[in-house]
């Protein structure tokens, strides 16, 4: 069900999985083993149409390529509002380790399920900006439904990956499901502009991070730069033709007692100077007020539970706060 383009980043196909159930325990066996050695792999049989991941990146390229002043109309006014346009600057992943680094190269336009009524004033701050609504532009009047059918595929491939996930922890196939259904998941287009001169020292493209929801499933265009943190040294992501690469967050690595890991990983100016980029990440998080306890099949004698409970989305609001250059 595996076949190594790189040791640490192994390729899974999903197909057999939803064709035959026999061949299930195999691919979740699969999924479990990448988690287990740098919780990241490929998928490919994902079942994603290519036009639906051409038609979302051409229309964020149409609205990246309008002048910053129009494109800044949606940016949100909400403190860590995570809805809309994320300038160039706006952002350094390293500061969510604490590291401080100039801020990420990237700019990027947010998209998030929710469409009714947000949270009201006396809701947390993180709760609000987490429900806040989406915000779109005038024009390319095509993005909005570009990027709402590319939500629903990669929401439909993380909930996949989560049942096969949960089987391999003789689990329930819909034990995540239960709270991760109307959740507070976030798709990005992120845009990494051509460089044409040396970036200031320690910048990057994303700052190393790991990502702190479940399940992070990305599409990136054939251009090097992603890279994983493993035994003391940087590895190159291997782009896979027609795949998705998925990697677990620092949430799902605290729900499984740490049984998976949740890894450092940074993109990265391949050179001097470097051609622009696109990539389209979606971040699968559960409700805001889940609470995550170590699932029971992790918890035996020799590893008692590790962590206490938390409740999901103050998990994730600090640390998407802690993004925030000023913050």
């Amino acid at each position: 069900m595996s076949r190594a383009t790189d040791d640490l980043v192994p390729v899974i196909d999903l197909g057999p999985a939803r064709d035959d159930p026999a061949a299930r325990p195999r691919v979740a066996a699969a999924i479990d083993e990448a988690c287990r050695t740098s919780g990241f792999f490929a998928v490919t049989g994902h079942g994603v149409d290519d036009a639906v991941i051409r038609e979302a990146i051409g229309r964020s390229r149409e609205f990246f390529a309008l002048p910053f002043e129009e494109k800044s109309q949606v940016t949100s006014t909400e403190p860590w509002g995570f809805r809309g346009y994320l300038g160039v600057d706006a952002t350094a992943l390293a500061a969510t380790l604490g590291d401080e680094t100039p801020p990420d190269l990237s700019e990027s336009f947010n998209v998030a399920r929710f469409e009714g009524d947000p949270p009201g004033e006396d809701r947390p701050i993180g709760e609000r900006s987490m429900g806040a609504p989406n915000l779109w532009p005038n024009r390319p009047s095509e993005l909005r439904p570009a990027l709402e059918r590319c939500f629903v595929e990669m929401e439909r491939v993380a909930f996949e990956i989560a049942g096969l996930a949960a089987e391999s922890l003789d689990l329930p196939s819909d034990w995540f499901a239960s709270s991760l259904t109307d959740g507070t998941s976030l798709l990005l287009v992120n845009h990494y502009p051509e460089v044409e001169a040396p970036p200031l020292p320690g910048q990057l493209r994303r700052g190393a991070h790991t990502d702190y929801g479940i399940l992070t499933v990305l599409y990136a265009e054939d251009e090097p730069g992603l890279q994983i943190h493993h035994d003391g040294e940087w590895h190159d992501v291997p782009h896979v033709p027609g795949g998705l690469v998925v990697n677990i967050g620092d949430l799902m690595a605290r729900w499984v007692n740490d049984r998976w890991v949740s890894t450092l990983h940074r993109v990265v100016i391949p050179g001097a100077t470097a051609v622009d980029r696109v990539s389209i990440p979606f971040f699968f998080q559960p409700r805001y007020d889940a609470t995550v306890s170590t699932a029971p099949t992790t918890v035996t004698d020799d590893q008692p539970a590790r962590y206490e409970p938390v409740v999901a989305g103050e998990w994730i609001a600090a640390k998407s706060a802690a993004m925030l250059p000023d913050s």
